[in-house]
């Protein structure tokens, strides 16, 4: 047999997906995230999905290893090195604020990620053009190397100024480095971030830095319990972008792996609107710590060039679309100064996790709130493999309604609705804010707790409809069995589109797809293709978006082409265009895509949904304002066409349907549930 498996580890639980090459059927587990030593909970879907390691031949691997690093500030020491008189580049970022902190007077900037005492320069300059006009102080350079020798840093960043246009500097002061520090791990901008902004720059490069020894061990250990447990094949780890890459490769570039394992989610979103021919999804994943919002844009993912790790510490790399609110399962309910409900950002996350898996937790949080409102049966959580206290989650509940006046029902259902209005706020940004229609889009939802409110939500947003596929609290990971490996690569050319050098554009788009197919050699030997766009602005502004590049040698004719490709995606952002101004390039992007097989998914149905009934109980509807007795279904049990009418509450092992009054259900062909829903 032939097995492909994914592990996705969050912030709550691990997720397993394994994939028979041969049948296309999918097997799934799911246990606690073990955050001291991930790889027990690895172990432990591994133990629940009775599979043999040693039939392994695909193991992908989507991880927050290096997200929460960064967020969490548990970092090695790091140091950075600058062109003379830029030291302070990540204290002085853009000099603004965020919008909440705008009339703050106690808000305070996050501390910069490298210490000011550990932030270093050296004599050496370049124009913008490349030429240099201060030589490379090479013995300055050395004594500022055996200084970080002396403070005993771990990794080290290197950023000096237009070193993407000419990197002999940077390269000369890695091996310095490299020379008088042995073992110290090193980043260089050039290398991380080719490409003009150097804040920005300075920020990639300095988190890719500081999380390669995090990483380096993470995926080291992983790979030696692996091993130990009898796994044989290689270890692919999940990009941002929806790519993967080799273990390896990942330990070379490791910002590449922030925020990569909600991309499995938009993959897999990918390729349920490829099977049901729905080019446009507004993919919508709720877990145990954030919820997370994407667009499937004609089929595809839509892309974005850069990131937040959070306010003020950006980082550049192509990735999908996602944007992130702390609202999960696990968020936290508390009141603020002014006596007001609020939920989040903090979370109870796997240990102790929610009051209601009577771990130690004592704050009231999302699930909580869901088990009073009934909308989670404690008896049936992960198929009865974790029974909740529903007393517990009472108790806690209503400990916060002491304090608000109110009673536990009350608390609970005032919970949900600032929850879900902070998610519905995050799908319209996303959305509407970007130009698009929402009543276009239908949702698909996914998540362990996902499901529970996408009705809502999606009724709420205009759109007509929700999908909700198989086992939607471990799609991320079945995303990743769909996901294809992939490198980009990034050239800073700054002209205007009208005088652009046709060769000069020929020759870099050569260069750039050459470094391409060589790096995609060392990891794929199979079909690939390679995608070419150019980051573009009218003459004069100071954003870009991107556009698509015609493959091929480019003539003349082409840049009419490449014009209008903007002046569409101008007017669709932003309801307007200037078809008559000059354009200019700021960057050159090519990725490579190697494709990984895509065996057809099969979902085994029952014939008959006969036994599918599991009975009733009472659920809350905040449309109704009450309990309503609702009929209970075992996923499991549903058979093809299918059809439920709200209120009624779909289960399964990871996840549980609310159907809301009013609302019908149906499943698909391909054992999808497909809530059709009347717009609010």
């Amino acid at each position: 047999m032939t097995v492909r498996l994914a592990i996705d580890i969050g912030g709550t639980f691990t997720d397993a997906a394994v994939l028979d090459e041969i049948t296309g059927e999918i097997t799934v587990s799911k246990s606690s995230t073990t955050p001291r030593r991930p790889i027990d909970g690895v172990m432990a879907c591994v133990q629940k999905a009775a599979l043999d390691p040693a039939q392994v031949t695909y193991f992908v691997h989507g991880t927050t290893a290096a997200t929460n690093a960064v967020l969490q500030r548990k970092l090695p020491k790091l140091a950075m090195v600058s062109t003379g008189g830029f030291a302070d580049l990540l204290e002085i970022q853009r000099g603004n604020r965020p919008l909440s902190g705008l009339y703050d007077i106690r808000w305070e900037k996050p501390a910069a990620i490298v210490a000011r005492n550990l932030r270093y320069e050296v004599e050496e300059r370049v124009d913008f053009m490349g030429r240099v006009l201060t030589p490379f102080n090479e013995r300055q350079a050395r004594e500022v190397a055996k200084e970080l020798k002396r403070q005993e840093v771990k990794a080290v960043a290197v950023c000096f100024l237009f070193s993407y246009v000419n990197p002999d500097h940077e390269k000369m002061m890695r091996k310095i480095i490299e020379e008088e520090c042995p073992g110290v791990f090193v980043s260089i901008s050039s290398d991380i971030d080719p490409q003009i902004r150097e804040y920005e720059r300075s920020s990639t490069v300095a988190i890719d830095a500081a999380v390669k020894p995090v990483m380096d061990l993470y995926i080291r250990s992983l790979e030696d319990g692996l091993q130990q447990a009898g796994f044989k094949c290689r270890l692919m780890i999940m990009k941002a972008s929806g790519g993967v890459m080799s273990s390896a490769a990942a330990r070379g570039i490791p910002v590449q792996t922030i925020e990569s394992g909600p991309a499995g989610g938009s993959i897999g979103a990918a390729a349920v609107a490829k099977s049901l021919g729905a080019n446009n999804l507004i993919a919508i994943d709720m877990g145990g710590t954030t919820f997370k919002v994407s667009l499937i844009d004609r089929g595809m993912p839509r892309f974005k060039a850069e990131g937040e790790v959070e306010w003020g510490v950006p980082f550049r790399m192509p990735m999908i679309d996602i944007s992130e609110i702390a609202a999960g399962g696990g968020s936290i309910a508390w009141t603020d100064e002014g006596g007001i409900l609020r939920v989040g950002p903090h979370s109870a996350g796997a240990d102790p996790g929610p009051v209601c898996y009577d771990r130690g937790g004592t704050d009231p949080t999302i699930t909580d709130a869901q088990v009073v409102l009934g909308r989670l049966d404690p008896a049936s959580f992960l198929g009865g493999d974790m029974r909740l206290n529903k007393q517990k989650a009472i108790d806690a509940v209503g400990r916060l309604g002491s304090v608000l006046g109110l009673d536990s029902l009350e608390v609970a259902a005032g919970i949900m609705r600032i929850a879900e209005a902070n998610m519905l706020a995050s799908m319209r940004v996303n959305s509407v804010e970007k130009g698009y229609d929402p009543r276009e889009f239908s949702v698909i939802a996914y998540g362990g707790a996902g499901p529970m409110v996408a009705a809502s939500l999606t009724q709420a947003l205009g759109s007509p409809r929700v999908i909700i596929p198989f086992h939607p609290g471990i799609f991320s990971a079945i995303g990743m069995l769909a996901a294809d490996i992939r490198f980009d690569f990034i050239r800073s050319y700054m002209t205007k589109l009208d005088d652009v050098d046709i060769d000069k554009l020929n020759s870099l788009y050569s260069s750039l797809e050459s470094q391409a197919r060589e790096t995609l050699t060392r990891e794929h030997k199979g079909e690939s293709f390679v995608i070419r766009t150019a980051d573009m602005r009218y003459y004069g502004q100071n954003y870009e978006i991107s556009s698509p590049i015609p493959s091929g040698v480019l003539e003349k004719k082409d840049v009419h082409t490449i014009m209008n490709s903007f002046n569409q995606e101008h007017l669709r952002m932003y309801g307007h265009n200037k078809a008559d101004e000059p354009l200019e390039i700021i960057n050159l992007r090519v990725g490579i895509i190697g494709s990984i097989a895509k065996p057809e998914l099969r979902t085994r149905l029952p014939s008959d949904g006969s036994k599918a009934l599991k009975g009733h109980r009472e659920v809350y509807f905040d449309s109704k304002r009450s309990f309503e007795e609702s009929a209970v279904y075992a996923r499991g049990e549903m058979a093809a066409n299918d059809t439920v009418k709200g209120p009624a509450v779909i289960e399964e092992m990871d996840s549980t349907i609310i159907v809301n009054p009013g609302q019908t259900a149906k499943i698909d062909a391909h054992g999808n549930v497909v809530i059709e829903v009347q717009s609010a």
